[in-house]
């Protein structure tokens, strides 16, 4: 078995590599007479020509689509193109659910039909005369009649499990329904259904289940093989693609592929393509030709499918590339001969020569928009959603103004402002496509180099390669919630009372008075103006600061969690990456560890630091401090990473009888202050560092960005007194401090990560802390008067970012500002100017 991957400049690789080796329930009808949400945008138009100026990111990564765009809404998760080839169908998932149609002969979007919940289950009927959409986080099947232009929006929606379905936080339903696939010969339609692992074998014609066949963990898409006698089935949390016999549903194979096996495409010949999510390949499996079985029974009335992947294609640019490219969409062209898949992370799409059915060949990369979601092809033109659009928008003035249980200025928060897209692109020429593979290289900061050595400059004492001595042997990392550079730094002054860095006084919601300890360490070591989250929200930023990714997975889990519009399950090893978190790097290399809440549910007890999950964080760090000091003892010695989580600087918004939040983040400022002074009166603090980030910057205004946010570092061998207007990220981070325990990077996003060498010298200066104390009141609680109250005691503070981020948001402004305060306006830049 050989993985061939595409280089530049050696162009084709071959690196070997193992083998990887009947319930009725009669469904309710209801045909509703359809009323068009005036409040929701109609992305409804044609195509428009694309700017040929790459914009850049705010994480560093450059787009510079290729073709014409058509906008439709965002996540955009699965398109398919109607039976006569005319008419492109888009199920979007994202702020709004519902169904697009694209007309590809005048190349823009006619309709647009609003639906409850949504995933990537659509497919057109074998007479092209209707479509169907699943219904994600639910039991329901939306069936629409198609006259050939138009859906008619008094369309079926079929309850199929028979059950009544809450849609608040926790919705009833378990079933979460994906992909889909159609009987040509019969008609019947196979449901993937991913929150109980089954496939649920619909009868469109009276929208009744007539059976229900389980699968292994995660079901995501179902494609039925060339000679009919198997579904094939991608399990997204069990790494394997099952075959289950057509007839009865049994499982004649489980056949092992990568990492969170996601679409899957038929091509003419019968060989059907598996993109592998967490390890950038895309597997070639038969579905015909037949292979001895020793793993699973299987039908005797049927030959068995095969047992082996026939293929490997890595869909990353460079070949051994870490996880990070996430191919999350596959397609083949009508004639068989070209592969299409596109990475979700690369923002590219990768075209593979596969008319040589054992020696495929990667032949090129096309650049496309923010987090390809959905590819397809009519053998004239390839078709490719985006699900997050062209670049990073601004937030104001607002696309859908709406009214708010606290008012204020009217804004578009993180998630109204992911837009979709679809791209028109023509086929491009060999000249062309070698154009475009190099502007796909040029956009990315990615690098086989970076994997052993950054490439920046450096002049101070962390490491540029892997391996290389380094006189910090100990790192604390802390993670906290939710802070925006300007909310904490933007009254930032010097000892003369001149601004320091680039901060917005007005909007400084938790300064100097608030959070006298971060103000102090800035000024006393180095101040980080133009630090961003790679984040949006806090479940996918604690993966960017333990995992640095946030994977297929948890970018489809955040988007309908936070959007209301369900909750996709962790099924099997769905939350699970290539290389793990931070951590897993620690065991792999030899690295002692120790997780303070962040990150010891995945670690054995032995690697959990003393932590009360209850209190106050000016209290909780004192665990930490004991423990610290037990270090100190003769015989024993601090793990060379630790980890810890202090995250009361979120707040309870004004929940009354919760503390204030001011109260909340002054207390989170005093943990943050405590550590710091108990390590530089340490005897490990000549060789220690401490790094300090927000998981997101969600919750609060910036004047640069919203991506913007509150970030330190504190080191005898970091400057002092220094502005540093790098631009960094968290993996920015991430990378630094592997760099200086000699781990490896965990993705292609830490080890492009820009390192923050310009932070540290070379020669330490040791100099104790000492801690100061807030003016606010530590123990102010809110009362039933306090601005915002009523909305707040509706509000979940169990979890982070339970709360409507809006809301909050507006909460916490007039509470801290004041009622009479005029909200700020959240600024999303697509391009830095550093």
């Amino acid at each position: 078995m050989y993985i061939r991957g595409f280089d530049i400049n050696k162009n084709f690789v071959g690196i070997q590599m193992k083998k990887f080796l009947s319930f009725f329930l009669a469904a309710t009808l209801s045909i509703p007479a359809f009323a068009q949400d005036k409040s929701e945008p109609l992305p409804l138009g044609p195509a428009s020509i694309l700017p040929t100026k790459p914009n850049e990111l705010f994480n560093g990564w450059k787009l510079s689509p290729a073709g014409r765009a058509v906008g439709i809404n965002s996540m955009p998760y699965k398109m398919v193109l109607s039976p006569d080839g005319q008419t492109l169908a888009a199920v979007c998932s994202g702020r709004f659910n519902g169904v697009a149609l694209i007309d590809l002969k005048t190349e823009q979007t006619t309709q647009w039909i609003p639906l409850d919940r949504t995933f990537n289950g659509i497919i057109f009927s074998r007479d092209g005369k209707q479509l169907y959409v699943a219904g994600g986080n639910s039991d329901q099947l939306f069936i629409f009649n198609f006259d050939g232009h138009q859906l008619d929006p008094h369309f079926q929606t079929a309850h199929l499990d028979g059950e009544v379905v809450l849609f608040g936080k926790h919705p009833d339903s378990k079933n979460f329904l994906t992909g889909m696939a159609i009987n040509p010969k019969t008609g019947l339609l196979y449901l993937c259904n991913e929150g109980k692992s089954q496939i649920w074998v619909v009868d469109p014609k009276n929208a009744k289940v007539i059976a229900k066949w389980h699968t292994e963990a995660g079901p995501y898409a179902c494609v039925i093989g060339k000679d009919g006698r198997y579904l094939f089935v991608s399990n997204w949390g069990d790494r394997s693609v099952s075959a289950l016999d057509i007839k009865t549903g049994e499982q004649a194979a489980r056949v092992a592929v990568g990492i969170r096996p996601n679409e899957m495409a038929l091509a003419p010949d019968g060989r059907l393509f598996v993109c592998c999510a967490g390890d950038n390949t895309v597997y070639s499996l038969s579905t015909t030709k037949p292979h001895e079985i020793d793993n699973n029974a299987h039908s005797a009335n049927a030959p068995p499918p095969p047992a082996d992947a026939l293929e490997i294609l890595a869909s990353s640019l460079y070949p051994n590339s870490p996880e990070g490219s996430t191919p999350d969409a596959v397609a083949v062209s009508p004639d068989g001969k070209s592969l299409f898949v596109a990475n979700a992370d690369n923002n590219d799409v990768m075209i593979a020569d596969i008319a040589d059915h054992n020696a495929s060949r990667v032949v090129g990369f096309v650049p496309v928009g923010w987090y390809p979601t959905a590819i397809t092809s009519d053998g004239k033109k390839l078709f490719v959603a985006n699900g997050k659009g062209l670049n990073s928008i601004p937030s104001w003035p607002p696309k859908t103004p709406s009214k708010k249980a606290v008012e204020g200025v009217q804004f578009d928060n993180a998630l109204h402002n992911l837009t979709g897209s679809v791209l028109i692109i023509d086929p491009p020429t060999p000249e062309k496509l070698a154009e475009y593979t190099q502007q796909v290289r040029a956009n990315s900061p990615y690098t086989p180099a970076e994997l052993k050595k950054s490439p920046q400059l450096n002049d101070s004492c962390i490491p540029s390669r892997i391996g290389e001595d380094c006189p910090i042997t100990h790192v604390l990392y802390i993670i906290k919630e939710n802070r925006t550079y300007d909310q904490v730094y933007g009254d930032e002054t010097d000892a003369a009372g001149h601004r320091l860095g680039n901060g917005e006084p007005k909007i400084a919601m938790f300064g100097q008075s608030v959070t006298p300890n971060q103000h102090q360490i800035a000024r006393d070591y180095v101040l980080f103006d133009n630090f961003y989250v790679n984040s949006e929200v806090s479940e996918d930023g604690h993966n960017w600061c333990d995992l640095a990714i946030a994977t297929d997975f948890r970018q489809r889990s955040w988007v309908t969690r936070y959007t209301k519009h369900g909750i996709l399950p962790v099924t099997g090893d769905l939350a699970q990456t290539a290389n793990g978190g931070i951590w897993d790097d620690c065991k792999r290399n030899g690295v002692s560890f120790m997780c303070y809440h962040e990150g010891a549910w995945a670690v054995p007890s032995a690697n959990r630091g003393t932590w009360k999950d209850k209190g106050r964080d000016m209290n909780r760090v004192d665990s930490w401090i004991a423990d610290l000091h037990k270090y100190e003892q003769p015989g024993n010695d601090m793990p060379q990473f630790q980890i810890m989580w202090i995250g009361e600087n979120h707040t309870k918004g004004t929940m009354p009888g919760a503390f204030t939040p001011d109260a909340c983040v002054a207390s989170n400022d005093i943990a943050v202050g405590k550590v710091v002074q108990a390590a530089t009166r340490s005897k490990y603090w000549p060789t220690m560092a401490i790094f300090i980030v927000e998981d997101d910057a969600q919750n609060g205004p910036d004047h640069v960005d919203a991506h913007r946010t509150a970030a330190l570092v504190i080191s005898p061998y970091c400057k002092r007194h220094y502005v540093d207007s790098t631009h960094y990220t968290q993996v920015s981070m991430l990378r630094t401090m592997e760099l200086i325990l000699g781990l490896p990077p965990l993705t292609q996003y830490d080890a492009a990560a820009t390192p923050m060498f310009n932070a540290f010298t070379k020669t330490a200066i040791d100099t104790p802390y000492q801690v100061q104390t807030p003016t606010v009141n530590l123990y102010a609680k809110n009362t039933i008067h306090s601005f915002g109250a009523h909305a707040s005691a509706k509000m979940d503070f169990d979890e982070p970012d339970e709360a409507p981020e809006d809301e909050l948001n507006r909460v916490l402004w007039g509470a801290t500002m004041g009622v009479n305060t005029p909200y700020p306006t959240p600024i999303h830049r697509a391009v830095f100017e550093n």
